[in-house]
């Protein structure tokens, strides 16, 4: 008759419970593993077909804007030119970029720094206070909320500055 040391079966079963939670703890984290992979390669897949179908949204609008503006352009070159073409041409064109959230900069009263560039300076006279913008010699545009061109301006300063 054998008799196993009692100290020696109680490790032996905590040995075999600790392998078993072990072994269990093994798989669930290769499923986590596998799952992990699994959805990276699903938002990998659908960022791409987000990055083709917004490729694909920028060459139809800039298929549009450039067939309007041909059109315009085959204007000019099929008419003879006068001042009415030209500035009708104009209007047109300015209207197919305002279709596509082009703004002109409204260069009435001030300067402003984020919006205007400062190409000569005049003395303030008369109705004209200092950095008032006295002309402009170029339009500036914003596209939505961002400055594409800053207008190019004249601005009124004091005999000081």
């Amino acid at each position: 008759m054998t008799t196993e040391d009692p100290i020696v079966a109680v490790n032996s079963d905590a040995l075999s419970a600790l392998q078993a939670e072990v072994s269990q703890l093994a798989d669930l984290f290769k499923r986590r593993l596998l799952d992990d992979r699994s959805k990276n390669a699903l938002i990998e897949t659908v960022q791409e077909q987000v990055r083709v179908s917004n490729d694909l949204l920028r060459h139809r609008d800039l298929e549009s804007l450039l067939s309007e503006s041909l059109l315009a352009i085959d204007r000019l070159q099929g008419e003879p030119s006068t001042p009415e073409l030209v500035a009708s041409v104009v209007d047109e064109l300015l209207e197919v970029f305002r279709r596509r959230r082009l703004v002109e900069i409204d260069d009435e009263g001030f300067f402003d720094p984020r919006l205007h560039e400062v190409v000569d300076t005049v003395t303030a006279a008369g109705d004209l206070e200092p950095h008032a913008i006295a002309a402009v010699r170029r339009k500036g545009y914003l596209l939505g909320d961002r400055l594409l061109r800053p207008s190019r301006v004249v601005i009124a300063v004091s005999r000081d500055e």
